[in-house]
């Protein structure tokens, strides 16, 4: 027979009961803020005060409140979305100070108006190449305003619109404080460094550089350092030479509809290298720039000149716009495909050197995640700084060109 039990006794009266503790919706409200405050700054705060507020009635409730874990996990989450917004805010203002920074070291073009230009000349042509060459001088004033720009043109009819590559470089052999001029056009002028372009199939726009000196030379020394001093005010004024290249470039896209506006390269040698590297940092709609023996550091080219004493009563600024006027202190800005090119065996500009400036380049472009192949640095054994640059520089920069 099987065992019978007694029934339970019955529950006891409501008012008897003990009452369910339910969690503290500040505990709540804390977690939940807290997951949140990863995505909204503003809440990671409300959920380091909700979780204080939850925590501060949890002590004052005899024996505790529930809740007490998840005010404490919410106030953790909190805590910590505040410091990882604090580092990303911090992470912001470096950025954005360095970007700062770096776009004050550039020279302010845009501040420089662009001058009127003139209807293209009349062209003549080059034989055996079939190139045509024509050249204007502009008639406007200040920085730029007076320069001149000569014209190659490929062989064959007129180009359809917006269908040729351009070339856009300066006369070499300044010294770095003062500018270069673009000789005449006649049977004696130099078309070496221009030529290959045009017969490769492309525009070139061959432009001066505001701050020549002439050709006559001053016998009294202090005639010459004036003369000097007054190039270099011109040189400064048109801001190292950008000033030319950028109305040069605004040339191209004013007056040679053949010209394909996505594909123009600056150029130069020597000097004008460094004046290309220049331009490229500072003008943004350029395809790419060619730079054969530049010369990386001004201001270490020219360390004798500094050192005089008394250099700064003839070349005002002289320390800051060297360093502005190199394009080492640029090569953040050089946000666009570069050819380098040496000689090993060039006594004008060291192969130590280039390599040094282009180990940095490298560095830069690393550190800003460019594209390797953003960045070619080609060098030969021999030629000097001259016959190198005619011999492979140009034939190697026109297949770089034609492969970007």
């Amino acid at each position: 027979m099987a065992k019978r039990y007694p029934p339970p006794p019955p529950p006891p009266p409501r008012h008897l009961r003990a009452p369910v503790e339910k969690s503290s919706s500040a505990a709540v409200i804390t977690l939940v803020f807290g997951i949140l405050g990863f995505c909204v700054p503003i809440l990671a705060i409300a959920a380091i005060i909700c979780g204080h507020i939850s925590l501060s009635d949890s002590t004052k409730t005899p024996g505790g409140r529930p809740g007490r874990g998840m005010a404490l996990g919410g106030l953790t989450l909190g805590y910590l979305g505040l410091i990882v917004w604090g580092i990303c805010v911090m992470v912001m203002v470096v950025s954005s100070k360095k970007s700062a920074a770096e776009s004050a070291s550039l020279f302010p073009v845009g501040q420089e108006p662009i001058p009127a230009f003139p209807t293209l000349p009349d062209f003549t042509t080059l034989q055996p190449s079939g190139v045509r060459v024509g050249q204007v001088r502009l008639q406007g004033s200040g920085p730029g305003g007076g320069m001149t720009l000569r014209v190659y043109l490929p062989a064959g009819e007129s180009p359809a619109k917006g269908s040729l590559p351009c070339v856009l470089t300066a006369p070499a052999g300044s010294n770095l404080i003062q500018g270069n001029g673009v000789e005449p056009l006649d049977e004696d002028a130099y078309h070496d460094e221009s030529l290959p372009y045009a017969e490769a199939g492309m525009v070139v726009v061959l432009y001066s550089i505001d701050g020549e000196t002439g050709e006559e030379e001053e016998e009294d020394e202090t005639e010459q350092v004036e003369a000097m001093s007054q190039a270099y005010e011109e040189f400064r004024a048109a801001q190292a030479g950008v000033v030319n290249g950028r109305n040069a470039l605004e040339f191209a896209l004013a007056r040679l509809p053949m010209v394909d506006p996505g594909r123009i390269y600056s150029a130069g040698h020597s000097s004008a290298g460094t004046l290309s590297l220049l331009l490229a940092a500072h003008e943004k709609r350029l395809k790419g720039c060619i730079a054969y023996a530049p010369c990386g550091d001004v201001s270490h080219f020219h360390e004798r000149l500094l050192s005089e004493s008394g250099v700064s009563l003839y070349f005002k600024e002289i320390r800051s716009f060297l360093e502005r006027s190199s394009p080492v202190t640029h090569l953040a800005s050089l946000n666009l495909p570069v050819f380098l090119f040496q000689s090993k065996d060039d006594t004008v500009a060291r192969y130590a050197e280039a390599q040094a400036f282009y180990q940095k380049a490298k560095q830069v472009a690393s550190e800003r995640a460019l594209p390797k192949s953003d960045l070619t640095f080609k060098v030969v054994p021999e030629g000097g700084h001259y016959d190198s640059m005619i011999e492979a520089g140009i034939p190697a920069a026109i297949d770089w060109i034609k492969e970007h």
